[in-house]
Parts: C-alpha cells; sequence; structure tokens
C-alpha cells in the first residue's frame, strides 16, 4: 500500500508541475499580448511606433514613425518597373496578397472600392508568395477588376522585410512623407482603412 501510495503521490506531483508550467506560459503569453499596444520592435528589424488601436489594427502618430522599408519590382499586369519611393508626397495603401489566400478574397472588394473613391491616395499591391507563375495573379487581378499595380513577389522577399505578419493579407498605410504610419493583420474592413485614410489627411 505504501508503494501505490508513493508512485500516487509522483503522478500528483508531476501533474501539479506540469500545470504550474502551462500557467507560467499563459502568463508570459498574455504579457506579450499587452506589450503590443505600445511602440514594438518588429521582425523585420525596425522600431514603428505602434499603437494598437483595436485587434490587428495599428497606428503611429507621427512624431514615432519610421522610413518604409524599400519596395520596388516588376508590376504583374504590364511588367513595368515601379519603386514605391516615387509615389512620395502622396498618402500610399501597400496590400500583401497571394491568389491562394482567401482573406486576400474576401477584402479585395473593399480595396478597389476604396482605390476608386479615394483618388487622392495610391494604392499598391504586393503579389507575395504566389510562385514564379503569375497566371493566378493575373486572373486575381483581373476577377476583382485591379485598378492599382502590384509587385511582384514570388517568394516573398520583398516582404520579408516589412513589418507585416507572416500570414496574408496585410495592409501597410505610408504617410505623404514614406513613414509607416498604420497597419492591418488580416483581412482590412473598409470602413478601418477608410478611417485612417481620414485621419491622414487631416494632417496635412
Amino acid at each position: 500500500m505504501a508503494g501505490v501510495t508513493h508512485i500516487l503521490g509522483g503522478v500528483l506531483d508531476r501533474r501539479r508541475r506540469r500545470l504550474a508550467g502551462l500557467a507560467f506560459a499563459l502568463v508570459v503569453g498574455l504579457a506579450g499580448v499587452t506589450a503590443c499596444s505600445g511602440t514594438s520592435a518588429d521582425a523585420s528589424g525596425g522600431t514603428f511606433g505602434f499603437v494598437q488601436q483595436a485587434p490587428g489594427e495599428d497606428f503611429a502618430p507621427p512624431n514615432d514613425r519610421s522610413p518604409a522599408p524599400a519596395l520596388a519590382g516588376e508590376t504583374l499586369v504590364d511588367g513595368e518597373t515601379l519603386d514605391v519611393a516615387s509615389l512620395r508626397g502622396k498618402v500610399v495603401v501597400v496590400n500583401f496578397w497571394a491568389s491562394w489566400c482567401a482573406p486576400c478574397r474576401a477584402e479585395a472588394k473593399s480595396l478597389v472600392e476604396l482605390a476608386n473613391e479615394r483618388p487622392d491616395v495610391a494604392f499598391v499591391g504586393v503579389n507575395s508568395k504566389d510562385g514564379e507563375s503569375p497566371a493566378a495573379a493575373r486572373a486575381f487581378a483581373r476577377d476583382f477588376n485591379v485598378p492599382y499595380p502590384s509587385i511582384r513577389d514570388p517568394l516573398g522577399k520583398l516582404s520579408a522585410g516589412w513589418p507585416i505578419a507572416i500570414g496574408l493579407p496585410s495592409t501597410v498605410v505610408l504617410d505623404p512623407q514614406g513613414r509607416i504610419a498604420a497597419r492591418f493583420t488580416g483581412a482590412v474592413a473598409k470602413e478601418s482603412l477608410a478611417s485612417v485614410l481620414d485621419r491622414l489627411a487631416a494632417e496635412t
């Protein structure tokens, strides 16, 4: 009987230690989520001054903004070279997407509508991680009547330098000085993006 009691005691002790470890991991995870509401250093290596506005939505006040990483390449449809730096002086919406991405398809209508409604804003897509063949991505742009150009990034090398989530889609908004003012993780809602564009327009 003493042997059985000793074995049961050992099992319970191991379970207590396991539960304590899980509780500690949960506390650390929650602390990490809370940290996202302040100034954050991103995987891209930069500090972009983001303040969380809502889940998946971050905004950087003017004094805390950092320059956007370089972004240039061949466009999806025309095959011309586009450098986002050439759009300096305008608010720029940069949307990272892929043809195989269901949330990208879900947000496409909102992006197209806003691009048509806001001629004062430059919209640029980045067709990321879609493979070497552009056929599916071109079909996506055609099916949704996308009016703005997309830079090809078949292996995701260009997007790797930006403060965006690993998954797609992600949307980043640049102010007229070429600094990152806002970002959206996941499919962006038209009202949320329009609100940021209005906020940036009011700064000028």
